[in-house]
This record gives C-alpha cells, sequence and structure tokens, in this order.
C-alpha cells in the first residue's frame, strides 16, 4: 500500500533546489520610494515567510509586522511597503489586508501562483504552481529578501545565501536525521522550544507535525516559557510527551544557561532531543531546522501510514465557509 500518494518526498528532496529558483524570482522588482515600516500579510503555509522575515529583520531599523487576520494595523500608510503572500491567491483573510494596504496608499507586493490577489495589485512575482503552500516556503520568502536587497533597505551576503543552499543539498542527511527524531515522537505529542530568535522554525515544525502527520504539537519560546510554561512540565507524563529543544550557538548567552538547567529538569518528566542548528548564518541556522522538521513530520506520517500530503479538514472548512 502506497502511503505518499502525492510524492511529498520529491518535494522535500527538490527543497534545495526551490531555493536556488526562489533567489532569481525577484529580480528587477524594487521599491524607490520611502519605507519606514514593512507588512507582510499572509496565513499558514503563505503566511510563515513572514515570521522568518520578522526574525530576521530584528536587527534592522526598519520594524516588521505579520498579520494573519482580515484587518491591517491602524500606522500601515504610504510609506508602508506591503507583502502580500498568498499562494493560490485565494486566501481570503489576505485578500481583505490587501485592500485596506490599497486604500490606503501602501506600496504592495503580491507573491503568488496566481488567483485573485495577482488581479488586485500591480506589482507581481509569480511562483509556480503545483504545490502545497507549506511545501513553497523557499518561493514564498526568498523573493522578499531579494525585493528588500534590491531596494537597499538590507544588505545580505551572497555567502550567507550560498552556505543555507549548500547546507540544505545534503538531502540524505536530513532525510535520514528526520527519520531518526520521528521515532523519538510515535504516539507521543511533541512540545518545541527554541528561542524567540529561532521562533520560526520552532513554529513551522510544529506547523508541519499538524499537517503532514496529523499529529498534535505545540511550541514556545524562551525566555517567556520560563515564567508561565516552565510549571506546566511537573503535570506531564514520560509516555505522553518529548521535548525538542531546538539550540543555536547565536542564542543569548543567558538563553542557552536556561537551556542547559532547564534540560535537566524537563528530563525528570519527560524525554528530552536537543536538535542544534547548523551553519554560521542567520539563514542556514533557521533553514537547517525548518528543513530538518519537515521530514521529521514526513517520516512521522509514514510510521502512523497516513498520507502526509492532504489537509482535508482544511479543505472542508474553506468549503463550508463559501457556502
Amino acid at each position: 500500500m502506497v502511503i505518499d500518494k502525492s510524492n511529498m518526498k520529491q518535494v522535500l528532496t527538490d527543497f534545495p533546489k526551490q531555493c536556488r529558483e526562489a533567489l532569481s524570482l525577484a529580480q528587477g522588482i524594487k521599491i524607490s520610494d520611502p519605507i519606514t515600516k514593512i507588512l507582510v500579510a499572509g496565513l499558514g503555509g503563505s503566511g510563515i515567510g513572514g515570521n522568518i522575515l520578522q526574525a530576521f529583520m530584528a536587527t534592522e531599523k526598519i520594524p516588521v509586522h505579520v498579520v494573519k487576520d482580515y484587518d491591517i494595523p491602524a500606522f500601515v500608510d504610504d510609506q508602508t511597503l506591503v507583502f502580500a503572500v498568498s499562494y493560490s491567491g485565494n486566501t481570503e483573510e489576505t485578500l481583505s489586508a490587501v485592500t485596506q494596504a490599497k486604500n490606503r496608499g501602501s506600496k504592495i507586493v503580491a507573491i503568488t501562483s496566481g488567483g485573485k490577489l495577482a488581479d488586485l495589485v500591480d506589482t507581481v512575482i509569480t511562483v509556480p504552481t503545483g504545490l502545497q503552500p507549506r511545501n513553497a516556503v523557499g518561493y514564498l520568502f526568498l523573493p522578499m529578501v531579494g525585493v528588500l536587497f534590491n531596494s537597499s533597505i538590507v544588505n545580505i551576503k551572497n555567502s550567507d545565501l550560498n552556505e543555507m543552499i549548500e547546507l540544505l543539498s545534503d538531502v540524505d542527511s536530513f532525510d535520514e536525521k528526520g527519520r531518526e527524531l520521528a521515532k523519538e515522537i510515535k504516539d507521543k505529542t511533541p512540545i518545541i522550544f527554541s528561542t524567540s530568535r529561532m521562533e520560526p522554525a520552532a513554529y513551522r515544525f510544529k506547523c508541519e507535525i499538524n499537517e503532514n502527520a496529523k499529529h498534535p504539537s505545540y511550541h514556545h519560546v524562551f525566555p517567556e516559557l520560563c515564567h508561565n510554561e516552565l510549571v506546566g512540565i511537573e503535570g506531564m507524563e514520560r509516555s505522553k510527551f518529548v521535548i525538542f529543544l531546538i539550540r543555536n550557538s547565536s542564542d543569548h548567552e543567558r538563553n542557552r544557561k536556561r537551556m542547559t538547567i532547564l534540560k535537566d529538569l524537563f528530563e525528570e518528566h519527560v524525554d528530552v532531543v536537543e536538535v542544534p542548528a547548523m551553519g554560521d548564518s542567520f539563514f542556514a541556522q533557521l533553514f537547517s531546522i525548518i528543513y530538518l522538521g519537515d521530514w521529521v513530520s514526513y517520516h512521522l506520517a509514514l510510521w502512523k501510514r497516513v498520507d502526509p500530503t492532504p489537509v482535508h479538514v482544511i479543505e472542508n472548512l474553506k468549503q463550508q465557509l463559501k457556502e
């Protein structure tokens, strides 16, 4: 019996190639008008790029705000660059947000495969069709970086991007490690912990387990979890939960110390799996965890004997919203 009926394994295998192609999609597109803030409108697999961009831009002067809803903040104006990201181009929340941004004179760049969004916005970066939105994160995120670089809003080193691509290209290693980590989960609920800087990867990890493996998972971040969720560890049972601790050499030293101390405490109640980020650059570190999480969720789906590609519950909700 074939479990992976839509061949997600091939999609995951092709992800490094997707990232290479995505880097060229923004060629020739730039914003010349003054920009004081950035808004990313997108949900689900289309919206994770906004979280990644927000984390990347945390060290820049221009703030990034992510909207995953129908309405945009009051501060959005004609000096706001809006990235409208919808793989299908028909995400109703994103279309609502974009319409509001147009009415305020914002500079809008759409990243989509088509749909209503492509007709609504003048500047459109068209991405290839045929994927699940969550499998198109390279196509949906990297063009934003390209536009910002072209517009002299950020300075990105080619060496950082090349490091990321080279790291991801070791597909067999990610596949094998993903299979090993999936065995740590099985019937347990994985809790993904990271720092705020690495939260997009932790959140993505959790979402892929939800969507691909149809399995519960949750995430939280240091140091905030030390002020609330930490106490809940006492109510966890080893047979029901497992903690994935995402560690990164560039994390704040105090957060690294918190992780070291709390790992011993966690292990009194549940198993803890440390997952180190790879590489030196932010992109390499973040995407190494994202790509690994994709493979973990894929192998967990196979172990559970569920097709990783379909998301029938989401599709059913969309259909009922249309009625």
